[in-house]
């Protein structure tokens, strides 16, 4: 018979990746200690499960491949056997003898309550705090052969022209399957890191309101040490005066926008700088996806521009073609920074206008083809956007794991027991 193990908490997983602090060595906590510090706004009368449990159940089902569904994630832990129950932190049933697993209800109810800003929170900093993934950490044992390649390839690229600054992807998402009771759709804002496509926060936008008011909320979750001197980029939605003051005056972090006609003054501001006079500082050319693509970047020093702590302007041409084609299309589109010459160069800046769709090739694009996240239909309450964060999770842990492929990384662990190790539970 199995007993109830002498303490509720587990202990933190040897096998993490560790950091060096004053000469000592700090073991990161598993998933299952770091989420208890996310807030449990359940009545505590009759709770059986603690909270920590069901958000690790969540975010190991949705680890393993076919899980993404509310049902799929009962279905998952119903299956696992006692010791997998036990190292889940899941209840002791004296009379039976067994460790209990958490039914559907059980985790609708709770997931319908949970604020997914503070899950989000929680698994970044646990995710921060690893490692960096390096040649050795970038192929774990049972990788195979392809998909090692695949990690190395996509680390070369983001260590290939670093900028001297990190910075954040701000963009929202409509989670096309979830439909309110008033008939409006969920919204969800978030900001992912560029270098690691970590998500550092991640934000619900309220019905009655849309991207732009919950950008300042969205980055007040931000610590001061990760914002701080990093650079944000946004789309032209948030090209707002109001944002760009609390991002240079409040957070001491910058800012690149993109500015389109939805700011009609400034853009024909930027129209008509003497472009023809300006060289390109930055040209690049690449072939993929069966088509070719090349990037002019022209970058000017400006004063007195309609924008507040403005200091250099971008302009960027995209000359775009299918392969077999010779018919190009041109985009050009303009961006405004506050990094004066001597901190951003144009490579730079190139550099964060292509990283600035991680958020949408990386991010959103996974947890769409990946885990179904626009197929997926639970409505009630908070529980959109805690699913949400529950896919986010996984699909960070295994792309910090050295998963280029998330589809093949959650294939790779079909078994409850891989799936705990990945996390961290002991």
């Amino acid at each position: 018979m199995l007993v109830a193990p002498s303490s509720p908490t587990p202990v933190a997983f040897s096998a993490a990746p560790s950091l060096a602090l004053a000469g000592q060595v700090v073991v990161p906590p598993g998933l299952l200690e770091s989420l208890t510090r996310v807030p449990d706004p359940r009545d505590r009368r009759g709770v059986r499960f603690t909270l920590a449990t069901l958000l690790a159940v969540g975010v190991c089902a949705m680890t393993s491949a076919g899980h993404n569904s509310l049902t799929a994630i009962a279905e998952w832990v119903r299956r696992c056997d006692q010791t997998v129950l036990a190292r889940l932190g899941c209840p002791f049933d004296p009379f039976s003898g067994r460790f209990r697993a958490p039914g559907e209800r059980t985790l609708r109810d709770a997931f319908a309550r949970v604020d997914a800003a503070a899950l989000t929170a929680v698994g970044f900093a646990r995710l921060a705090a690893l490692a960096p993934p390096t040649a050795q950490t970038l192929c774990p044992d049972g990788v195979p052969e392809r998909e090692q390649r695949r990690s190395h390839r996509a680390a070369a690229r983001r260590l290939d022209g670093q900028p001297r600054r990190r910075a954040f992807a701000v963009d929202g998402k409509c989670l096309r399957g979830a439909v309110r009771h008033d008939g409006s759709r969920v919204f969800v804002l978030t900001a992912v890191r560029h270098d690691d496509a970590l998500t550092a926060a991640l934000r619900e936008i309220d019905a009655k309101t849309n991207e732009i008011p919950e950008f300042v909320p969205l980055l007040d979750t931000v610590d001061d040490a990760d914002l701080a001197d990093a650079v944000v980029t946004v789309d032209a939605l948030h090209a707002q005066t109001d944002h760009a003051r609390y991002l240079v005056e409040d957070r001491r972090a910058h800012y690149l926008l993109s500015v389109k006609d939805n700011q009609p003054n400034l853009a024909r501001q930027l129209r008509k700088l003497p472009w023809s006079q300006v060289p390109v500082l930055d040209r690049a050319r690449d072939r993929g996806h069966g088509r070719e693509e090349i990037r002019e970047v022209q970058v000017v020093t400006v004063h007195g521009l309609l924008f507040p702590h403005a200091r250099q302007v971008v302009r960027i041409r995209r000359k775009r073609r299918r392969i077999g084609t010779k018919k190009w299309q041109t985009e050009t589109v303009y961006a405004v920074t506050d990094l004066p010459a001597e901190q951003a160069t144009a490579k730079e800046i190139a550099a964060w206008a292509r990283g600035h769709w991680i958020i949408e090739n990386t991010v959103h694009w996974t947890k769409d083809v990946t885990f179904a996240e626009d197929a997926s239909q639970v409505r009630r309450h908070r529980t959109p956007a805690l699913m949400s964060a529950l896919r986010d999770l996984a699909r960070a842990t295994l792309h910090r794991a050295g998963w280029a492929n998330i589809a093949s990384g959650r294939r790779a662990h079909t078994q409850p027991e891989t799936v705990l190790a990945l996390h961290g539970i002991p």
